[in-house]
């Protein structure tokens, strides 16, 4: 029986889609394990990227720390500096008028000796005593008050931490390229994500394409099967016969034409009808066939003048490309 041109369209459209969609589904499995692997490295990056940040947090918080602890002490200094050079000049400047005096006293008691009552004079020689003891005890105050600062100097210097950045600025070039995985991972990972969503979206669409090519197939080939079953049942209802005997052969019509019937000799009762040919018999060229069997069904059939023999309208041993089966037909 012929082929039906847009069954084998249909057909093919549907072959055609169930490929791509195979496809796009291999292609989307394959990047759904790709994304999860990737997933997982985004992952591994960010807890490494966390421990990274939580150390760095660590070295500037010591580092802060020091400089705390570095502050207070030399703040500390600073204090004792500022309070004992604010005293040394105060004392300073009492000195500096004790001494005058003193040098006021010790003229006086030489003038009174020399050229006046010298009874005075030890009075004077007293008082300058006594202004030179207030001022060398002044001295000695303001020499402790700077060996205090000195000492406050020194110790500041002995007890402040050596404060170095390395520990934090390691940490921190650390974090940088930990963060810097991380940012490279998670891109790739968006980068599968969307490829594979996108081969998600187009495998959904190319299933739905899919179903509505194979249910247009499906309504397709049951029109076929319709009309060629149609075409059997009025076939077999035009075979008409009347026989007329002859010595190897019998004479008759067939659908209106002249037709020879031909029994064949293998003892299967069956037997060949040609009509429509250019004999008078109904044979010759561009003859019809058709083959009754012993029971009177028509088991094969092919119209006269057709450009195919395989155009047949009926054929018990046709292949069933399209799932119909054989059907024979009693006339």
């Amino acid at each position: 029986m012929s082929r039906n041109p847009e069954l084998d369209r249909l057909k093919a459209k549907q072959q055609s889609l169930f490929e791509q969609k195979q496809a796009t589904f291999q292609r989307f499995k394959d990047l759904q394990e790709r994304t999860n692997v990737a997933h997982d490295v985004m992952q591994s990056a960010w807890n490494e990227r966390t421990c990274a940040r939580k150390h760095m947090n660590r070295e500037f918080e010591a580092r802060q720390s020091a400089y705390s602890h570095r502050d207070s002490v030399w703040e500390e200094y600073g204090r004792i500096r500022d309070y004992n050079n604010s005293r040394i000049e105060s004392l300073k400047y009492e000195a500096d008028a004790e001494h005058r005096a003193m040098q006021d006293c010790f003229e006086q008691a030489s003038n009174a000796y020399q050229y006046g009552d010298k009874s005075e004079a030890p009075y004077y020689s007293q008082q300058g005593h006594e202004h030179k003891d207030r001022r060398d005890e002044l001295n000695a105050e303001i020499s402790e008050l700077a060996r205090e600062v000195k000492q406050a100097k020194a110790n500041a210097e002995a007890s402040a931490p050596k404060i170095s950045s390395y520990a934090f600025d390691s940490a921190k070039s650390a974090f940088k390229s930990a963060k810097a995985r991380h940012e490279s991972a998670q891109a790739e990972f968006k980068r599968l994500k969307s490829q594979r969503d996108s081969a998600k979206a187009e495998f959904n669409c190319l299933q739905v394409q899919f179903k509505q090519a194979q249910a247009a197939f499906n309504r397709k080939l049951e029109e076929v099967k319709f009309e060629r079953s149609t075409r059997k049942r009025q076939a077999v209802e035009k075979v008409n016969m009347a026989l007329i005997k002859s010595n190897a052969h019998y004479l008759g019509t067939i659908f209106g034409q002249d037709a020879k019937v031909v029994p064949k000799r293998d003892g299967s009762g069956k037997i060949d009808v040609y009509f429509g040919g250019l004999n008078p018999a109904g044979d010759g060229f561009g003859h019809g066939h058709a083959t009754i069997d012993a029971n009177g069904n028509v088991t094969y059939l092919r119209d006269a003048w057709v450009a195919d023999k395989h155009d047949y309208l009926i054929d018990e041993n046709a292949d069933k490309k399209y799932g119909t089966g054989t059907e024979t037909h009693r006339i």
